[in-house]
């Protein structure tokens, strides 16, 4: 059973000096992961800044020295996976090992129209793929040659290795039948965020265990144990995580109990920048709530 996670999720659309204000003071609180996101639009407001996503990881590295980091996702939209690689591996050098790569077809919104792609749902979950386990090649050999039907490469080199073997850690970002399947397939960790047209918790906890359920069938058919892949699950609207403190004790252990062990949280006041409350909420929880929750875990794996 995998450790409990609980990372920051931190758009790069604050000057700069906000956002290494904010990857400091998550590492000072004891997240696990610090994500931001690969997209060429602010995913969530019109005609907002926003920085590039793999150029702000660096500086997120350099700006660290414990936490994790990575981008979640980084999307088949903007990325080759010969070029992701070699970002990957330059990165997993900069922060002494600590990348994590989270893979995904990217929301269309975030900038599909922006770079010209227009494929077919079928097109993308062939694409991508090819574009997971050729990535997931490139990471672990030095020289790399591939025959897909979209993507090739001839005597590809990834030198040095990174430093994290075999290498670092994929997440899938998965929702469908399909998508699963190639979570099932390559997957260190699956990650879900509940999905468009989702408007109550419930329905949000139940598409999510119905997911969980359904990976964890498609592990069984390959011989697979479900449980070496880490649940991740993005908190997303309608899930309030910083409404209170009890709220966010409830939302933790609810999602354990179908198997969710790794949490990404917006900062506060992300969706409502009236509601100061969120601030104390957030102080509270990571401070006290998170430790707590990390002791329980530890003392009883099988819990949830």
């Amino acid at each position: 059973m995998a450790e409990l996670r609980f990372c920051a999720y931190q758009y790069q659309h604050l000057p700069m000096v906000e956002l290494r204000e904010r990857w400091r003071r998550a590492e000072e609180l004891g997240f696990d992961v610090m994500w931001n996101v690969d997209t060429v639009v602010e995913p969530d407001r019109e005609r907002h800044p926003i920085f590039d996503g793999p150029a702000t990881l660096v500086d997120l590295a350099l700006s660290t020295s414990a936490i994790r980091v990575g981008t979640l996702i980084s999307s088949l939209y903007f990325r080759s996976p010969v070029t992701l690689a070699k970002a990957t591996m330059t990165v997993d050098h900069i922060s002494n090992g600590r990348v994590e790569l989270a893979l995904g077809v990217g929301d269309p919104s975030a900038g599909a129209a922006q770079v010209g792609v227009d494929w077919s749902p079928g097109e993308r979950v062939r694409r991508f793929r090819e574009f997971v386990e050729l990535t997931d090649l490139l990471l672990r050999q030095e020289v790399t040659t591939y025959e897909g039907e979209f993507y090739r490469c001839e005597e590809a080199e990834t030198i040095p290795l990174p430093p994290q073997h075999p290498r670092p850690p994929i997440t899938v970002a998965a929702h469908g039948p399909k998508m699963l399947r190639i979570a099932a397939e390559f997957a260190d960790g699956w990650n879900s965020w509940g999905g468009s047209g989702i408007d109550s918790e419930d329905q949000f906890h139940r598409v999510t265990r119905e997911r969980a359920e359904l990976l964890a069938e498609l592990c069984e058919a390959r011989g697979r144990d479900v449980r070496s892949i880490r649940h991740s699950l993005v908190c997303y609207p309608p899930l309030t995580p910083w409404a209170s403190v009890s709220g966010f004790r409830e939302m933790v252990e609810r999602y354990q109990a179908i198997g969710i062990d790794e949490f990404v949280l917006y900062w506060p006041r992300n969706w409502d920048a009236h509601a100061t409350h969120e601030d104390a909420v957030f102080e509270e929880v990571m401070t006290t709530v998170v430790p707590e929750l990390r002791a329980v875990r530890s003392a009883d794996p099988e819990r949830g």
